[in-house]
């Protein structure tokens, strides 16, 4: 409640809200785990992402970063459209390579989750199934 300088006072007021101080639930799956030929062309990777939050609710859901294990070559290894929902990359067809996108989801309270995950170039195709 609150009062005047005139001394005059309201009638006491209650307001409830909850506290959300729980992380959203997030998970990343590539449609390539694995790119075979190495033939240095780009390869677009899809991502399906879910997420969900039992609190507040989900606010954003973006794509952090794409990296590599190794220097980029000169070509432009990566391209993605970084800090926007985009759930749609391309990486180099490099042997010898991870990548690692990595994507971020945060709730309307602020609590964020990042999860990553990876696609391989292999060096050769012993023992693996192709992609």
């Amino acid at each position: 409640r609150s009062r005047d300088e005139a001394g005059n006072v309201e009638q006491t007021k209650t307001i409830q809200f909850k506290v959300d101080k729980t992380a959203p639930e997030l998970s990343v799956a590539l449609d390539k785990s694995r790119i075979w030929p190495p033939n240095h062309t780009m390869v677009p990777v899809i991502a399906t992402l879910s997420a969900t939050d039992a609190g507040a609710g989900i606010e954003s859901l973006v794509l952090t970063s794409v990296t590599s294990d190794k220097p980029d070559s000169g070509l432009g290894d990566i391209h993605a459209d970084f800090g926007t929902p985009s759930t749609t990359f391309s990486v180099r067809a490099e042997k010898d390579r991870v990548y690692t996108a990595t994507f971020t989801a945060t709730d309307k309270a602020g609590n964020k989750t990042v999860k990553t995950a990876t696609v391989t170039v292999p060096h050769d195709q012993s023992g693996a199934s192709q992609h």
